[in-house]
């Protein structure tokens, strides 16, 4: 398929905007090998539910549907941050619960008081699907991260995968399939950059062959099943 005439519309946190790597990531991989045309939301620091002083995913969808853009694939990320604690003693954005059913889902009418996770979550891949719908969705699960509490990334990471499979979005599982775990000292090296000057690798970002060993292999090919 001739991906060349193809927009690519990125979305999420530091893993896709290539936070460490000069903000080469994954929607610029993809660029570079396949020809996409790519519109590029994703900030660093983002989280899926409101938390002040952070950037809000919400909002980058809102800003691409005020855009107009027509997209014609969709990746994005999140929840990385939501799952962190940056007081030391509370997750940044609670899990919160999955809805009912499909319906009462409105991502400008969501508010900054009280988000969770999960509703915040099903209200962008309402968006996706209200405001894009020629486009083909996919979601990345990012790698098991030394930066997070080993149980509470996978619980979140649990609900997203979940969450899209309710709303038919498929999921790019790094976590699940790359074999990426950065509690490994050697993962850490080898695979993310020293973003911080730690003289290690940070666990998070991934560097070049970070992302070329364990995170586009998997991406392309889920790429090319929708």
């Amino acid at each position: 398929m001739n991906y060349s005439l193809k927009t690519l519309a990125v979305f999420g946190d530091s893993i896709m905007y290539g936070s460490g790597n000069n903000g080469f990531g994954v929607g610029e991989f993809l660029a570079k090998d396949y020809g996409f045309k790519l519109i590029k939301y994703c900030i660093g620091g983002a989280r899926t539910g409101y938390y002040e002083g952070k950037n809000w995913i919400i909002d980058q969808v809102r800003q691409a549907i005020s855009d107009g853009i027509k997209p014609d694939y969709i990746i994005f990320n999140g929840f990385t941050n939501d799952c962190y604690k940056t007081d030391g003693e509370n997750y940044d954005v609670p899990l919160g619960e999955v809805s009912s059913g499909f319906d009462g889902f409105d991502i400008f009418a969501v508010s900054k008081e009280n988000t969770t996770f999960s509703n915040c979550f099903e209200n962008i891949l309402c968006a996706f699907k209200k405001y894009f719908p020629n486009a083909k969705l996919l979601f990345m699960r990012p790698h098991n991260m030394g930066r997070r509490e080993e149980v509470i990334q996978k619980v979140y990471g649990e609900r997203a995968v979940e969450l899209c499979k309710k709303w038919g979005v498929a999921v790019a599982d790094i976590y699940e399939n790359s074999g990426l775990n950065t509690f490994l000292p050697e993962h850490r090296d080898l695979y993310t950059n020293d973003s911080y000057g730690w003289g290690i690798g940070d666990s998070t970002h991934p560097n070049t062959l970070g992302y070329e060993k364990f995170y586009m292999p998997i991406i392309e090919k889920k790429l090319k099943e929708l």
